[in-house]
Order: C-alpha cells, then structure tokens, then sequence
C-alpha cells in the first residue's frame, strides 16, 4: 500500500508539472503560425497558452535557465485584426505590454486601426432610395428620368508619399544591413534580429493594403536599421602590423569612448561600454545607473545610461523605459554642452533623434 500511494503521489506530481509547463509550448507554436500567417492557429494557441498563464513578462521562466519574451495577447489581437474580429483585437491590445520576439507592429497603430475597422463595420447599411414613379402627362413630353445613385462607400486609399517614405525607410535600413555585413559583424545576434525585422518589413510593404499597414513597415524598418548599426563584429586578436613611418593604431570603439568619460573609474567605465557595444543594454544601464552616484557631474556617464534604457525601449516597447531614457538625457544637457548633439560612432541616429527631440 506504502509503493502504491507514492506511485500515486509522483503520477499525480508528474501530470502537475507538464499541465503547468506546457503554456510555453502553445505559445511557441503560436509564434510558428506568426512567421506562416496562420491567423486562425496563432488565436488557437495563443488561448490556449493564456487559459495557463494569463500574466505577460518579457522574461517568462519555462524551466530551469531558460525564458520567453511572453506577450500573447499582442499576437492574439493581431490574429483577431486580421481574422475580422476587431472587438476582440481590441480587448488584446489594451491588455498587452508591447510586441515579443516577432514585431509585428506599434500597439498604438494596431489599436487605432481595429478601432476603425470596428466602427466601419458596425455603420448600418444605407436603405435603397425608392424610385418615384411619374404620371403620363396629357401632352407627351419627352422627359429624362434620372435613377438615384447611391455613392460607393470611399474605399481607403494608400497615400503615395506614405508609400515613399515605407519604401525610403527600407532601403534605408538595407544599407546599413549591408554596412554590418561589410564589417563583417553578421555573428552578433543584434545583426540576426535585424534580418529577420527587415524580412517581415518587406513581406508587409508588398502586402500593405493602407496606411497604417506602412506605418507599421515604417516603424520596423527603423528597428531593423537601428539593430544593424549596433552589430559589431566579434573580438579578434591583432593581425601583424607591418612598420610604416606613422602607424595608427585600430583602437576599438569602447577603448575610444573610455578616453573621453575616463575618471578614476576607468574599469568601471570602460566594462560598462564593453557591454552597451556588445548590445548588452539590461547589464549597460545597470552599469551606468551606479556610476552616476560615482560621478554625478559627468555628462558622458548620462548619456550612454540614455542610450542603453532607449535600447532596451526600443526591443520591449516599455514606456518606462523611454521615460527614464529621456530624463537622463536632460541630466546630460544640463552637464555638458553637446555641439552638434550626441557623436553619430558612438550612438545609432533614432537615439540621437530622442536627443536631440528632448532639448
């Protein structure tokens, strides 16, 4: 009886422990469906995978060390848009907290746009105008009856200039892809995301049916962009240099920046711009956030702290993020004078825009 009852106890255990752990597995066949435009099995999946874990977190913990950017409502309500649920699109939007690891657009647009398909859906339809009919006059006059038109419903246009700037932005962000590649940073996982943004950027520029479908392509041919500025190659060991009458040495990035913002905190300084470098932007701000207590009248250290929490803003779409961003970007103005705004090798230009934009 002892064996049965612990054969029991460890069954029951067992069957707990799958049943809770396996929201992650809907949730990624969910995200499957995403990349396939299965709109019916991303709604599928990603019920099945709230009916488990209703709590969105950009670091979900499956098991052991391992975590997910958790955001089903997002690509719930984006299968609702498309499906023609635009009710429910808009009741998923307004619960979830940005976009997980396929950006398929801003919330705010998204929401904007199942808000007006509601709305157009649920205007009435307009009741045929009944058609008069006129006596025979004594005398006959020819007399030219017009029938009564109803005016088409406007069908929404695509604005030309809008599809421009969606086609700019793209090309845009290809070129600095092609820049990432020429130095030869195609290993960074910042290089692999932006690939994979500017893809899906494309496959909705030749599917866009409006102009929030290209302010979405605009918005992540942007990310791509920014993405692919930050990719660096991986560290490599010196190549012999052969003497010439004036060398000039390689000097890395981080080696570079360490030189302007050095204080008696070099190390401190200098680990924390190896990690914003490497798109280590969790660990950078954190880095950046002590060494202000350390050196409170130092712009640069303001700065680069800016930098890494609209970096982490620009992959979780948290506004709290954005907000501190830009307050230490003022903490930055006020220390130093920045001639010409924020150095263009050191920062990606939509950071030197969030700037440039808060002075």
């Amino acid at each position: 009886m002892i064996r049965r009852s612990i054969a029991v106890a460890l069954f029951t255990l067992a069957l707990a422990t799958a049943a809770q752990a396996s929201w992650y597995d809907d949730y990624d066949a969910g995200l499957i469906a995403v990349k396939k435009g299965n709109w019916s099995t991303v709604a599928q999946k990603m019920s099945a995978a709230i009916s488990q874990n209703k709590t969105e977190n950009s670091k979900a913990r499956t098991y052991g060390m391992d975590f997910r950017n958790y955001r089903p409502y997002y690509y719930r309500g984006v299968a609702n848009l498309n499906l023609g649920k635009y009710d429910q699109a808009i009741a998923d939007f307004e619960k979830t907290g940005g976009p997980g690891p396929e950006n398929l657009g801003d919330i705010s647009t998204l929401l904007e746009r199942a808000k007006k398909m509601a709305a157009a859906s649920s205007e009435p339809e307009p009741a045929p105008t009944p058609t008069r009919v006129e006596p025979t006059p004594v005398r006959p006059t020819p007399t030219v009856v017009t029938p009564p038109v109803n005016t088409p419903a406007p069908v929404p246009q695509i604005d030309p200039g809008q599809r421009q700037r969606a086609s700019s932005a793209l090309a845009s962000a290809r070129q600095k892809i092609e820049g990432a590649q020429r130095r030869r940073a195609t290993a960074s996982p910042q290089y692999s995301q932006a690939s994979t943004i500017f893809n899906d950027a494309t496959t909705r520029f030749g599917n866009a049916r409006n102009n929030d479908d290209l302010a979405s392509v605009i918005n992540m041919a942007e990310n791509a962009g920014d993405l692919a500025e930050l990719a660096m190659p991986p560290t490599a060991a010196p190549s012999p240099v052969i003497a010439t009458p004036t060398p000039s040495p390689i000097i890395p990035k981080p080696v570079a920046a360490t030189t302007q913002v050095i204080d008696e905190h070099a190390d401190e300084v200098k680990r924390a711009l190896e990690q914003y470098f490497a798109g280590e932007f969790q660990e950078a701000a954190a880095r950046f956030e002590r060494l202000t207590s350390e050196m409170p009248n130092n712009g640069w250290i303001y700065a680069f702290l800016g930098a890494s929490q609209y970096s982490i803003y620009a992959f979780e779409a948290d506004e709290n993020y954005r907000k501190a961003a830009l307050n230490s970007f003022r903490k930055a103005r006020r220390l130093r004078t920045w001639n010409g705004g924020l150095p263009s090798k050191y920062f990606s230009k939509r950071i030197r825009n969030a700037f440039n934009e808060e002075g």
